[in-house]
């Protein structure tokens, strides 16, 4: 009797390059002062080799969303009348490349799989600023960022990634735990870094979060009254800030200690519209006001204590791009971001997911920071590919829903009677 002997078949591990190398690319522009000088250049390289891993599908992906790219476009034609035409010209091929990478990135990575890769990334970030990073003494927590700002900037992205894994089921339980976790310590962390601001803003989007959330067992007719709920909510609260903004914005800085003017931010703001007055339409160029040398910016420099050539805006979104690309760039970024945010509520009301619930939190941060920050459309901008990523990501997942409802059959109109005459008998 002879034996047999099986030999198993090969296992084979299925490795998603487009997984890894945007895992690749995001840490190494969130992870900044680890990367260093390499950040750009790995997240360059990274990006460049998703896009050509599948060139033909990110072609397809590029003539699908070309209208997203219009504004990295724009910027690269202001090279025309810019100021710096050679600061322009680089900076908008950076943006582009960005902007472009997003794209791909929401073509090719699930936002499931998306929202895991960012928590992993944020909470190492929030490791090595616990164990290796900096705390002046009496002082705010700098972590490994080297400012309290950006330090806060990462722990409210952190924790928005927190609270919305925590929903995830789909997520292996050890990830979840491990984001409930991170949604504790968050608070705490905000406090550390004495950010008043980061603290007022991650509140409403964990508000938006858990909206969304709770949504998930609500009937069709249910999510539209609590919409409607909501926008009048928001437009009441909109007429009430107009109002009263102004007093209870002093009343809040005064009681945290901090400069009523938001840090001579209203003066910038001022100075801001001057500039744009000048150039209303197409600005001065993109990236051409802060440049060494420039008279005007060397005076606010100075105005301001800060070095010259030092990283410093208008901080709002809105006045500091508008100085840039004028009243028209502005129009495309408005396009972007409140496009994709409406898009993003409708499809997270649809589709109350984790990562839907994530992607529209960032973005109602991105909106509230957007009037005293400087947030996006910027190169090897976390915050810009996350935008542009919400903007596809919801208008592909209302499109499959669109075709995957079922359409009504449209009514035959009744057949003609039977023409009856000699020599004709009905129905023939």
């Amino acid at each position: 009797m002879t034996a047999t002997y099986r030999t198993a078949a090969p296992r084979y591990v299925s490795i998603d390059i487009a997984a890894v190398l945007t895992f690749l690319a995001l840490s190494a522009l969130v992870l900044n002062p680890i990367f260093r000088s390499l950040s750009a250049a790995t997240f360059l390289a990274c990006g460049c080799l998703l896009i050509v891993s599948n060139i033909q599908h990110s072609a397809w992906l590029f003539a699908r969303w070309w209208y997203l790219l219009l504004l990295p476009a724009y910027c690269l034609l202001s090279t025309l009348w810019s100021l710096f035409p050679d600061a322009t010209l680089r900076y908008s091929i950076q943006l582009f490349l960005t902007l472009a990478i997003a794209i791909v990135v929401a073509g090719r990575v699930p936002a499931s799989t998306l929202l895991r890769m960012l928590f992993i990334v944020y909470a190492i970030g929030v490791v090595l600023s616990l164990t290796i990073g900096h705390r002046p003494m009496g002082a705010a927590w700098l972590g490994i960022f080297g400012s309290k700002n950006a330090f806060a900037a990462h722990v409210a992205v952190f924790a928005l990634v927190s609270a919305a894994l925590v929903f995830d089921r789909t997520s292996p339980f050890l990830l979840r735990l491990s984001a409930l976790g991170g949604a504790l310590i968050s608070p705490p962390l905000l406090v550390f870094a004495q950010s008043a601001g980061a603290i007022m803003m991650v509140v409403p989007c964990i508000g938006v979060i858990l909206g969304v959330m709770l949504t998930e067992r609500l009937t069709g007719m249910q999510k539209v009254f609590l919409s409607v709920c909501a926008l009048i909510a928001s437009a009441a609260f909109a007429l009430f800030l107009m109002t009263n903004g102004e007093t209870l914005l002093a009343d809040i800085l005064n009681s945290s200690g901090k400069d009523a003017t938001l840090t001579g931010r209203t003066d910038l703001w001022a100075i801001g519209l001057s500039f744009i007055a000048e150039r209303p339409l197409q600005g001065l160029g993109y990236r051409a006001f802060w440049v060494t040398g420039y008279a005007p910016a060397e005076q606010l420099w100075a105005m301001f204590l800060v070095p010259s050539g030092a990283g410093f805006n208008f901080h709002n979104t809105y006045i500091s791009n508008a100085v840039e690309i004028g009243l028209l760039g502005m129009a495309l970024q408005v396009f972007v971001i409140y496009g994709g945010a409406i898009l993003m509520t409708v499809y997270a009301l649809a589709r109350p997911t984790a990562e839907n619930a994530f992607l529209l939190g960032m973005q109602a941060l991105v909106i509230l920071r957007s009037f005293i920050e400087v947030e996006v459309f910027f190169e090897f901008s976390v915050r810009s590919i996350l935008v542009v990523a919400t903007f596809v990501y919801a208008a592909h997942g209302l499109a499959m829903l669109a075709r995957r409802a079922p359409t009504r059959p449209r009514r035959q109109p009744n057949p003609p009677p039977a023409a009856t005459g000699p020599g004709l008998v009905a129905g023939e």
